[in-house]
């Protein structure tokens, strides 16, 4: 009991002392305003080892204006183990550049990706690793660059209150090519589970790159499905032969 709780205090130690080097050592955006990150992600269970993910992002560089991107990505996972999985998929992205006031470009992008997850608990803690391995392009584009990047991410999760917990993650992302450093993440918020396969987190979301950094407020929503129970869901078929 007593190593748990010291392995719990250690951790966030670590979580907001990385949160408070990102502010220290990064420069304020332009503006030096709040963006917004709202994210609806999910799984559908369609088999007992497998599932598919399904997450969507919409960023603006102002409160819920000003667009900035919309992401989106899914895939199919399946269950190594009871504490990890392998998820492989495909993603789009469009986005805005705003060069100039009147200049804005948009772009859109198509990706490639593998990752691998890993989730152990303690003392109703949680921790999970996540590595992934990107391969991004651009498309509708005379000259397309491809782009290969690995992240990852160290996430941290403890109840405080009945159905309300804690949540903090930090992510790096390192290109394969070129200037390693891409960026880094770092969230702390707070979440609730607001159904059995639903839960929302809201808190303070940083991206640091190499010279600026942007402050956001994320939202997030979760769900989780079940299709097993449905006829046409996949089953095992005992039957089969080859």
């Amino acid at each position: 009991m007593e190593l748990s709780k010291f392995l719990s205090y250690w951790l966030c130690s670590i979580v907001f002392a990385c949160f408070s080097i990102q502010l220290g050592y990064t420069q304020n955006s332009e503006e030096n305003e709040y963006g917004s990150w709202l994210v609806l992600c999910g799984t559908a269970k369609v088999h007992e080892d497998w599932s598919i993910p399904a997450v969507g992002i919409i960023r603006h560089h102002q409160m819920l204006d000003k667009y900035g991107f919309f992401f989106f990505r899914t895939g199919a996972s399946y269950k190594i183990s009871k504490a990890s999985t392998f998820t492989g998929g495909v993603a789009l992205l469009n986005s805005n550049s705003y060069l100039e006031p009147n200049d804005v470009v948009n772009t859109n992008q198509f990706w490639l990706y593998g990752e691998y997850n890993l989730q152990t608990e303690f003392n109703d803690n949680s921790l999970a690793h996540r590595i992934r391995l990107e391969n991004r392009r651009l498309i509708k584009t005379e000259a397309p660059k491809a782009n290969n990047r690995i992240r990852y991410r160290l996430q941290y999760v403890r109840p405080i209150y009945k159905d309300i917990y804690f949540k903090a993650f930090d992510e790096l992302f390192l290109n394969l090519k070129g200037n390693a450093y891409g960026e880094n993440r770092v969230f702390i918020g707070v979440g609730k589970q607001l159904a059995p396969n639903l839960k929302a987190d809201i808190g303070y979301f940083n991206r640091r790159f190499k010279n600026y950094r942007e402050d956001m407020v994320r939202l997030s929503l979760n769900f989780n499905i079940d299709l097993t129970k449905d006829d046409w869901a996949l089953q095992p078929n005992n039957n089969l032969t080859h």
